[in-house]
């Protein structure tokens, strides 16, 4: 009858061991362990242990029959002390048949938690000849257990050292790949084929602005990440298994800002070469855009500083003998009668003469401050003065001219000569773009100047051509343009000039509507000139 008995617990033993090598983890395994001694033997509770040598203590892996969290939240048991201590300090099974009589080994009892122990035993985990945890088993009955209870649940135990041993391997592992992952300067997310991210590192909580619990299970759609002129490029990784290195990208974060993003993607297979997950590096790539630009744009103002050296030196000489020609003129017709139109050309000559040499000479300094000098000049006298000048041009095109001012007190911080070249660059940008529309379209260029705030707002629309999306973006760019024999200097130094005396710049278009042109100047104090003129309306 023993021999039959003990033939069935070997069976058990062996079905046991089989199960446990199907196992996928280490709880499942404590499962199985803990179902065998169930039907093995009779018992209350039973806890494995695994040894934390650096505290010296011994820690709650798993248990049956009591709350897993009220147990490790007791006083640690420490290797040495009570029963379950000196079996790891002296890597020996233990058998008590009556704890509560047993004198010389004290078993801890917490009657108000767990079940009374009475018939105790207790056998290290070993692997090699280093003891790696306990497991414990009790009963409230006396006399439960005897030595053939012992070298059968030592034989479970073997194989459960092996697996917690395994396991803990994996969990230190992980904790190594995991503390990795989190000091990777990249965002690193892992997609699996339900296209759900499984994994997602803290540089990638930084860059995206979802925190790894929001993130973790979430579709990947909901990050958008994006290639550029390209969507949905993670499905590309799983139905074409298409990979990608350092490609240019945006990522709309969950706070809706955009940023600039570099990524890199790589797929792993399944033992049947199917895709099993995609991996998703990513870096925020928006700070050395900006100063990959600015390099850029620093290149192009050196360039631009070797070209005007030279347009300074060209202009120069034949502005010389025009200045002459028209101050011997003046002097010869300007006292004569019916020469007050002459005169007065005259003079515009003269005077745009001596500007245009004053805007030589900054132009020739145009690395010093002296070239965006600050001054201060009455708006409606420098749009006064640009009218009469562009006046010819307009009227010649047939361009009607909307001029919306109500205000003549504008007093602004800007040199007068910049700030006409301000207005001269862009009225001329607005007559070529109403040039090159539609023949049978009116040609309208509109101005208004209001005041909002502390600033003075001036707009200039007109429904010429427009600018196309992808060159507005460039369109204050050095050399950069859209016109046939262009140089793309104007606005460069437009923008420059409002700039550096604290103003704003922009401008909206469209191909074909039109483009509209928004200065916002900042105000000084305000006081009417000396000399009041009326500005011209064509």
């Amino acid at each position: 009858m023993v021999e039959s008995s003990r033939s069935t617990d070997l069976y058990l033993l062996s079905e046991t061991f089989d199960t446990i090598s199907k196992a996928k983890d280490f709880q499942v395994t404590a499962d199985i362990i803990f179902n065998f001694i169930k039907k093995f033997i009779e018992l209350d509770m039973a806890v494995i242990y695994k040894i934390n040598e650096k505290e010296n203590t011994l820690d709650i892996v798993s248990c049956l029959g009591t709350d897993t969290e009220k147990l490790k939240k007791r006083m640690p048991f420490r290797i040495g002390e009570g029963a379950v201590g000196l079996v790891a300090q002296n890597k020996r099974p233990l058998l008590i048949s009556d704890a509560l009589s047993f004198k010389d080994i004290k078993v801890r009892q917490y009657y108000h938690e767990d079940p009374i122990i009475r018939s105790f035993l207790a056998v290290p985990l070993v692997v090699g000849n280093r003891s790696i945890g306990i497991l414990s088993v009790s009963s409230s009955n006396i006399n439960q257990y005897d030595n053939y209870d012992v070298q059968m649940i030592n034989i479970i135990a073997s194989q459960a050292a092996v697996l917690l041993e395994l396991n803990n391997n994996i969990t230190e592992a992980q904790r190594f790949s995991n503390k990795i992952l989190d000091n990777v300067n990249s965002g690193i997310m892992v997609i699996d084929d339900r296209h759900k991210i499984i994994i997602f590192n803290k540089s990638a909580e930084i860059i995206t602005g979802f925190s790894i619990d929001e993130a973790l299970g979430m579709g990947i759609s909901t990050v958008k990440l994006k290639l550029d002129n390209k969507e949905n490029f993670i499905y590309e990784c799983f139905n074409n298994r298409k990979t990608y290195f350092e490609e240019p990208g945006y990522m709309i974060r969950k706070d809706e800002n955009i940023l600039r993003i570099r990524f890199s993607t790589s797929i792993m297979y399944n033992d049947d070469d199917s895709v099993k997950s995609c991996i998703c590096i990513f870096r925020d790539n928006t700070e050395i855009e900006k100063l990959q630009r600015q390099v850029a744009m620093a290149d192009k103002l050196t360039a631009l500083g070797r070209l005007t050296a030279g347009l300074v030196h060209e202009i120069r000489n034949p502005l010389l003998p025009i200045r002459n020609a028209s101050e011997y003129l003046l002097s010869k017709y300007s006292h004569k009668e019916n020469s007050s139109e002459l005169t007065s050309l005259l003079e515009i000559i003269r005077e745009e003469s001596e500007r245009l040499n004053r805007v030589l000479d900054q132009l020739a300094n145009m690395n010093k401050d002296s070239f965006y000098s600050i001054g201060e000049c009455f708006l409606y006298e420098v749009v006064n003065e640009v009218l009469k000048l562009l006046n010819y041009t307009i009227n010649k095109n047939s361009i009607e001219l909307k001029l919306n001012y109500d205000d003549n007190d504008i007093l602004l911080p800007y040199n007068k000569d910049n700030l006409k070249q301000v207005f001269i660059n862009l009225l001329l940008n607005a007559i070529d773009a109403v040039k090159s529309g539609e023949e049978a379209n009116e040609r309208i260029i509109e101005i208004s100047v209001a005041k909002k705030s502390n600033y003075a707002v001036v707009k200039i629309k007109d429904n010429g051509i427009g600018i196309s999306k992808n060159d507005i973006n460039f369109i204050f760019d050095p050399f950069y343009t859209t016109k046939e024999g262009g140089t793309g200097i104007g606005l460069s130094i437009v923008f420059n000039i409002i700039k550096n005396s604290g103003g704003e710049i922009s401008i909206e278009s469209n191909k074909h509507t039109g483009t509209e042109v928004s200065l916002m100047m900042p105000l000084i104090q305000e006081r009417r000139p000396n000399d009041e003129k009326q500005l011209i309306n064509s």
